[in-house]
């Protein structure tokens, strides 16, 4: 009896042992459990357990960083959430561009699509002839769209360190330039793959409808 008591015994005390520490896993596979120090810049130092001193671990390499009350750190190699004190220590630029990193935009893949509808319900449901309605085909499929997303208003506030107004605007600056540059990638990756989808459905149909038949086979030719 106590030969299976006592290794039970070490089990439950690794377990509880590894509750009570943060824990790496790389991308990789590979799972280190220990203590989280800090994120500078696009760098994780964390303290192995028994090692001897915090490492630098790049943020694109850890899968996920679990800190030992649930809270995600760094997950897919993103920073998702860093403590009061790390965040105060970031200058203005890298607040702001943390802060927009956090904002979703994912309803931006939608852009694509409803470009494809716009196009077909104006060449399909608009005067055939009319030429304001081909002029106006392409810059209504662009706009139309974007102005139905864009009503979805990206919540913006300023930290509370920020009671400087040059600090504020440039704040301001920073983060509106990275959400825009988001919104850009998205938007145009929505609309090459909504494209690619489309040229392909239309390739499908004209090979359907090619007539690969035909009288004149070898088989119709008799000598003389």
């Amino acid at each position: 009896m106590i030969n299976r008591i006592i290794p039970l015994l070490l089990f439950i005390g690794f377990v509880w042992g590894q509750a009570d520490l943060d824990k790496l896993v790389l991308k990789d596979g590979t799972t280190y459990f220990g203590e989280y120090s800090k994120i500078e810049g696009k760098i994780v130092f964390f303290k192995p357990q028994d090692a001897f001193g915090f490492q630098p671990v790049s943020v694109k390499q850890v899968e996920r960083l679990e800190l030992k009350d649930g809270q995600i750190i760094v997950l897919g190699g993103k920073v998702k959430s860093i403590t009061l004190e790390e965040y105060q220590k970031l200058s203005t630029k890298e607040k702001a561009l943390f802060d927009a990193k956090l904002i979703d935009l994912g309803y931006w893949v939608f852009y694509g699509p409803l470009s494809g509808i716009t196009v077909a319900g104006f060449l399909f449901g608009g005067v055939q002839g009319e030429a304001w309605v081909e002029r106006a085909t392409i810059p209504a499929s662009l706009a139309i769209p974007y102005l139905i997303l864009n009503l979805k208003k990206v919540e913006f506030s300023y930290p509370q360190s920020l009671a400087n107004e040059y600090d504020r605007l440039y704040y301001k600056k920073v983060y509106s330039q990275k959400i825009n540059k988001r919104k850009t990638i998205i938007i145009m990756a929505s609309s090459a793959i909504t494209a690619g989808v489309v040229g392909i459905f239309f390739a499908t149909l004209s090979l359907d409808g090619m007539d690969f038949g035909g009288g004149g086979g070898m088989g119709g030719y008799s000598g003389p």
